[in-house]
């Protein structure tokens, strides 16, 4: 193979090279951007966490803004109905007045042809019924009523007109009272869509306020235990092994969170019923009230009341075996640990719940039918819910589904 050949092969491979460090590289250092393995990442992650709150916050303002026009332009339409059916009531009040008088003055007119009629036929007779003085005086009367009955055509022909034109009147009135109930109905349609939208809003600003509270408390229990800005949370727990931080422990194993139990459903893709979904944890059928036990010692990093998809929560970061975990404790009836509390494996930090708690018996959790415990497991330390629910593992040392376990010891493969 002479020179040139290999100039061109060494040009390709570095061609090839380039390439792929563009597609390879560039995401490995938008990954380490974002890390929240590190205090640096976390508060980075803190820093997007308070933009996208205020992100929120403005989206929200703007709906409210909207609902707020809405709602005045639906009580102005209303208003313009209340006025249309007033104004339709009186243009049929003005036609029936229309209508009487037109009867009346067409029997006047009537009467006064019959009598000039009588005039025309017979002045003798005409004289002597109309008692006049003279035939200058009959003529005269006669004159006059001839101008009356012309008059009173005119008057005919007038309130003929009011009345086509009331008709018309009330025809557009009611068209227009349509065309509002049809804008109210469009109205109160958007409304509902903004109604969702600042429902969406509250509940991410609420999601969000509880991201940022557990990601500050983090932090802060990160620069107690002296962890360095690019040190790994796990290179920092390592160096605590032999520290005496009172709520730093390195468990040997796990354990169960309850005493006995059922597995009912298990971790990962499940039907429920004939629709899938990923379930994060194992669901433990026990009697509710049931006393519930951390599955690891550790310390509560974060706490969630009545949700409406998960009732009561606790999450607890634990150490086993020099590895970081989370645990999460879900559907319970009451707790007794705040954020900040070290537990042992020991303590009793929730009674279970999941059957007077659900929606379909008059609780507020629409995520469970029955008295269970939901038990999830994570590799690493909570900071943020994406991060939680990417990191979930099956939780280890459980028996099979539709099995029992007897004590918080016993141990499945």
């Amino acid at each position: 193979m002479n020179i040139k050949k290999l100039s061109e092969y060494f040009i390709r491979y570095i061609f090839v090279f380039l390439i792929l460090a563009l597609y390879i590289l560039e995401p490995m250092y938008v990954k380490a951007a974002s890390n929240t393995d590190t205090l640096a990442g976390m508060r980075q992650e803190l820093e997007n966490l308070y933009q996208e709150k205020a992100d929120a916050e403005h989206e929200k303002e703007v709906s409210e803004a909207e609902k707020e026009a809405k709602n005045k332009a639906i009580s102005d339409a209303y208003a313009k109905i209340e006025e249309t059916k007033i104004n339709v009531e009186e243009a049929k009040k003005s036609i029936e007045e229309s209508n009487e008088k037109i009867a009346e003055l067409d029997q006047q007119t009537q009467d006064l042809m019959a009598y000039y009629q009588i005039l025309q036929g017979n002045n003798s007779y005409m004289e002597f019924i109309t008692d006049s003085s003279s035939m200058t005086e009959l003529i005269m009367r006669s004159d006059a009523i001839e101008m009356l009955s012309n008059y009173n055509q005119e008057k005919l022909v007038e309130l003929e007109d009011l009345i086509e034109e009331n008709e018309q009147k009330q025809v557009e009135l009611i068209k227009y009272e349509e065309e509002l109930n049809a804008n109210i109905a469009e109205y109160q349609r958007q409304l509902e869509e903004i109604d969702a939208s600042i429902i969406q809003f509250s509940d991410i600003s609420m999601d969000l306020d509880g991201e940022i509270e557990l990601m500050e408390n983090t932090i802060k229990m990160y620069e107690d235990m002296g962890c360095t800005e690019t040190e790994t949370i796990s290179a920092c727990y390592a160096r605590l092994s032999d520290s005496d931080y009172e709520w730093y422990i390195n468990n040997y194993g796990w354990l169960k969170p309850v005493t006995k139990g059922r597995i009912t459903s298990l971790f990962g893709w499940r039907s429920v019923p004939g629709q899938s979904s990923y379930h994060s944890g194992i669901d433990i059928g026990v009697s509710e009230g049931t006393e519930v036990y951390p599955a690891a010692s550790g310390k509560v990093i974060k706490t969630v009341s009545r949700s409406s998809c998960g009732g009561n929560q606790i999450y607890i970061q634990t150490v086993v075996n020099g590895e970081v975990y989370t645990t999460q404790y879900a559907h319970l009836l009451e707790m007794y640990v705040s954020v900040g509390d070290t537990v042992t494996v020991n303590d009793v930090i929730a009674l279970s719940g999941g059957y007077s708690t659900a929606k379909k018996n008059g609780g507020y959790d629409t995520c469970t039918t029955g008295a269970h415990l939901h038990f999830g497991v994570s590799v690493g330390a909570y900071t943020t819910w994406a991060k939680y629910t990417a990191n979930l593992i099956e939780p280890p040392g459980f028996p099979g589904k539709g099995s029992w376990f007897y004590s918080r010891t016993q141990w499945f493969d």
